[in-house]
């Protein structure tokens, strides 16, 4: 079988190059471009936040002019003793309309039930069939109603009701006067619906016209019918 023996020393072979200038050159190539791109990119980047910089400043210079022009309107600062005296001055008008609150907050007239806006819904609510009014006046300790109706007998008991209401209290609605529409001494002075002319004159149910008062009226004539 046939051998061969290489005589020769490995130190004589030719020496491989893992970098030649080629390889060199272009890695040189490559960081150059890399620098490059990471320069230009950078400069972007002041660029950039320089002109947000700028924008920062221009805002800030408008709102410190601004706070300038708000601060030159505003009014002199005032005198700390005159300030006390206008607040002790509110605080004791404060005081006053407190009193005053609370002094129509005791008032008989304003509580729930008592107001004379729940007289007017008492009436409203209790007026019988066949009976209207054409007159109500109420001042405190006196009432006056006047209207007319066709059954009498339902006036007492109404104005019992009436006379039970707390703006009522202490006072007697005794002075009934009824009279008989159409009797020469009928009493129709504000009452439009019994004045002459009015269909309810000429109507064949009799109607009779009243007035009450809390005080005592004037005696009834003869023509007068006064309701017990």
């Amino acid at each position: 079988m046939a051998q061969q023996i290489n005589l020769l020393t490995p130190i004589l072979l030719a020496p491989k190059r893992y970098f030649s200038a080629l390889t060199l050159l272009q890695a040189t190539g490559l960081l150059l471009l890399g620098g490059l791109a990471a320069t230009l990119w950078m400069q972007q980047r002041d660029r950039s936040a320089e002109a947000e910089h700028q924008a920062l400043l221009a805002r800030y210079a408008t709102e410190r002019q601004q706070l300038q022009v708000a601060r030159a309107s505003l009014p002199a600062p005032q005198d700390a003793l005159a300030l006390q005296t206008q607040l002790q001055a509110l605080q004791a008008g404060n005081a006053d309309r407190t009193v005053l609150l609370r002094t129509l907050g005791s008032d008989p007239a304003s509580r729930g039930g008592q107001r004379h806006s729940d007289l007017l819904v008492l009436v409203a609510r209790t007026l019988p069939d066949g009976t209207w009014l054409s007159e109500l006046r109420y001042t405190p300790g006196r009432v006056e109603l006047a209207g007319g109706t066709l059954n009498t007998a339902q006036l007492r008991p109404w104005l019992s009701q009436l006379a039970a209401h707390p703006l009522l209290a202490g006072q007697q609605l005794s002075a009934l006067r009824v009279e008989r529409l159409g009797a020469p001494s009928t009493e129709t002075q504000g009452n439009t619906l019994l004045q002459a002319g009015s269909p309810l004159i000429r109507t064949p149910v009799p109607v009779w016209a009243f007035r009450v008062v809390s005080a005592p009226a004037a005696p009834a004539s003869a023509a007068s019918g006064v309701l017990r």
